[in-house]
């Protein structure tokens, strides 16, 4: 398919959300929660399936590797969104908002398809859970809690992205959005143009 880089005639603005707005993003930290929750029980349950590599101990103490985690799967997570930009024939640009606390990727002048932004926003959430449960059975003991800690942390980092998608499922699939790291607008086909 074609990369849209020009909202079509036909089409007017219909939604417009800023997930860094203050409310928004408090509701959102809190949400983080569930996906957190959910990923762990995945974990916890994959885990005591997937027999163990064996081995030692990472070593380190817990809070330096929540900081090392979060310093690797932050970046990843975007890494990830700009991954899946770019099959959706977009140019992904990274950027940081430091008030907020957030890490984005997006595509300047893109307009998404529905099912396109869906790809997008859900690609890291999938992608990490995917490598981390494909990495279980080959790292040393040690290592199957940090894998553990980076599918959980990605998945409470995805919030803003499930939300976003939630947020959508009620429009139709030619519907167009417009990303712009932390907010994004929903265009839909006019009445008129239909």
């Amino acid at each position: 398919m074609t990369p849209i880089r020009q909202l079509p005639p036909d089409y007017s603005e219909v939604r417009s959300i800023t997930l860094t707005e203050q409310g928004l993003l408090l509701r959102l930290n809190l949400l983080a929660l569930l996906p957190m929750g959910a990923a762990l029980a995945l974990m916890i349950v994959w885990t005591a399936v997937i027999p163990s590599a064996g081995g030692a101990d990472g070593g380190a103490p817990w809070w330096l590797n929540v900081i090392l985690t979060l310093l690797i799967v932050l970046p990843l997570h975007e890494f990830l969104h700009g991954v899946a930009i770019q099959i959706t024939g977009h140019r992904p640009r990274y950027g940081v908002k430091l008030a907020q606390g957030v890490l984005y990727a997006t595509a300047d002048g893109a307009y998404f398809r529905w099912r396109e932004y869906v790809f997008i926003a859900l690609a890291p959430l999938i992608a990490v859970t995917a490598l981390g449960m494909i990495l279980m059975p080959f790292v040393a003991d040690g290592w199957r809690m940090l894998i553990v800690m980076a599918v959980v942390l990605n998945a409470g980092g995805a919030v803003g992205d499930l939300w976003s998608v939630w947020t959508l499922r009620c429009f139709p699939s030619e519907t167009l959005i417009q990303d712009r790291g932390d907010s994004f607008s929903v265009y839909a086909r006019s009445a008129s143009g239909s």
